[in-house]
Order: structure tokens, then sequence, then C-alpha cells
């Protein structure tokens, strides 16, 4: 059943017994995870969750619809969580295929098919199934972003003009987890409850420094993945100085890997690093970063730091460890393996 974006969530938990798959695909990535996300969050606390990938799906068809019936080993709920990068749902289509055409229920499946156009065979077989629901996230206009923030302000009891939530969505690249973010933060700096709303001065955004926060956060993520291990020894101090949304920094950082994705499969497709680098759609500041990490970070190992990432924000929630130090030991992780490589090849 296709269903548009904003109504998945609400369908799927309305009636959770009769859907064993739902699909978010799409342009809009990170729109794509959230709702995964929110499609998963009643059963974070409790059930079981199961990551797969395109290589599991590949390596055997059956995999996806033997995990989502098969019982855990005490007998606890499951949920089966399935990321795919853009072109890999073709690759999978069988494996889905499978799980749509068995009899057999099972535990839920979340798959996020970011890139697959809502036209495909693999789309429609999805949405012609009772029992599976899909939704396209297309990417957001400034007109709705701004109309959607308007909103989130309201609930949080904020009192914002409409220019306002255009600098928000402008800020934040029209991105509504980020944007969510901006506005909840805005919310605690001024006490405000729908109880208790309070009005949101232009002012408020410069001194909050939402505009900074994000270019910081994004020279830290550059050389987190740049395996430039001083440089993020100082990004760090600096942030920490500050403060920082490490919820947030996590969306970003898996914003930009699925964008790295992308150019990668580019150049795994035979186009050269300057030429996808240099594409319009690059902000030119950020070209030397991406060239760099191209040479870094195969296909493969970038879409294991994606799952390492969306991981990340799973232990941000459930672990209990302090967030800054788990956000802290994964970037550094992830710095070491990149120096390591840069060594090796010579770079510098």
């Amino acid at each position: 059943m296709k269903v548009k974006e904003d109504a998945i969530v609400r369908r799927f938990h309305s009636e959770p017994d009769n859907f064993r798959l739902a699909v978010l695909c799409g342009p809009n990535v990170t729109r794509c995870q959230a709702l995964a996300n929110e499609l998963a969050a009643p059963f974070a606390a409790s059930a079981e969750r199961v990551d797969l990938t395109i290589a599991d799906l590949t390596e055997s068809t059956a995999r996806l619809h033997d995990e989502a019936t098969s019982a855990s080993l005490f007998g606890d709920k499951r949920y089966i969580m399935v990321r795919l990068n853009s072109g890999e749902a073709v690759r999978a289509a069988a494996a889905i295929e499978n799980l749509l055409d068995s009899d057999t229920k099972g535990d839920p499946v979340f798959i996020v098919a970011a890139g697959m156009a809502d036209k495909t065979a693999l789309a429609k077989k999805i949405a012609a199934a009772p029992d599976a629901l899909i939704a396209p996230c297309y990417e957001t206009t400034p007109e709705n972003a701004a109309a959607a923030i308007s909103g989130m302000a309201r609930d949080e009891g904020l009192k914002m003009s409409r220019d306002i939530a255009v600098a928000i969505a402008a800020l934040t690249s029209n991105d509504m987890v980020l944007a969510r973010l901006e506005v909840e933060k805005i919310a605690l700096y001024l006490d405000a409850t729908p109880d208790n709303p309070q009005e949101v001065e232009a002012e408020l955004l410069t001194r909050l420094g939402a505009e900074n926060d994000e270019e910081d956060l994004g020279l830290l993520i550059h050389a987190a993945i740049g395996g430039d291990t001083k440089a993020l020894a100082n990004e760090l101090a600096a942030v920490s100085t500050m403060g920082f949304s490490e919820v947030g920094l996590v969306r970003l950082m898996l914003s930009h890997l699925v964008k790295l994705a992308d150019l990668r499969a580019k150049v795994d497709q035979g186009a050269s690093i300057d030429k996808v680098v240099n594409h319009p759609a690059i902000f030119w500041s950020s070209r030397k970063y991406f060239s760099q990490q191209l040479k870094l970070w195969p296909s493969e190992h970038i879409a294991r730091l994606i799952e390492r990432i969306l991981m990340l924000e799973v232990a941000l929630k459930s672990s209990g460890q302090p967030e800054r130090v788990l956000v802290e030991q994964e970037l550094l992780t992830i710095a070491r393996k990149a120096a390591r490589t840069r060594q090796s090849a010579g770079m510098r």
C-alpha cells in the first residue's frame, strides 16, 4: 500500500499486526531514516533489533524472510532494519519479493531504500501488497520547510514569525530532522511550553549559533572521515567548550556519508573524482574534503561507516553511557582508520 510520508508512521502504528513491511524510498535520505526510526521506536525499548545490509540480502535471497520469521534466542519480539544505499534496491529486489510472497508472517521489517523511485517494479509490487507500506520521501521545498517549522514551533509553545521560520529552514538546508533540533533548542532556551508560550526574537538565532554550530560540526566530521587526528582533537576541544547536540552531529554525519556513498558509486562507475566533486551540488568549500575522502574510502567501507553511525544513534538512545563519550570514541575510531589508510597510501 502506497501512502504519503507524513502518514506512514501513523498508519503502521495504528495497525502494527497488519503490516509485515514498511519501506521508505525517494531522494530525501535523512527524512527516510528519520521516519524509519519513528516506525521502529515502539519496538526499540524492548525488542531485539536485527540489522541487515545489501551484502546479507544478496548472499541469500531467503535471508530477509528467515530473519523476519525466526524466533529470538529468548523468544522475545524482534524487528529487522535494512538500509540500502542508492542503487542497491535493485540488487535487494529478490530478497524483498521473497518476503512479500511468503504466507508466513513474522516480525516487522523496516527498509530505508534511499534513492529508489516509487515508480520502479519493486516499489509497485510493495505498493500492491496488502500487508506492506511504502512512502516516497521527497526533498522539502523552502516553503514547505518554513510551514513545517512554524508548526513545530507552535507545538513547542513558541511564537515564531514566518521570517524566523524561513531563516531556520535556510540554516538547516530544509532538513526537517535538523530543523526540529533547532526548534527544540530554542524552546529549551526560552523555557517555552504550550501552556507557557514564548516569543522568539530574531537575534536569538545568532545568539544560539545554529549556522556556526553546523559549520563547526562539519569541520569535525571532515577531520574524522579524512583521518586528520590532530585537527579532530582541536575541533573536539573547540566544540566542547560551547556544547553541541550529539544527535545533531550523528544526523549531519549520516547525511554527509550518504552523499559520499553516492559520489563513490559514480566513481566506481568510471567517473573521475575531480568531475564528481566539482558538480554544482557539492558546495565549493567542501570539495577538497570530498576529494580526499573519496580517495580514502571505497564503497564497501562507506557502507560500513553508515551502519556504524546508525548503530551509534541507537546507542545514544539506549546504552545509558554518556553521549559525548560515545560520540568522541566513534569519531576517534573512524579517524584512526582513515589515518592508517592515508599513511599506507602515502597521502599527506
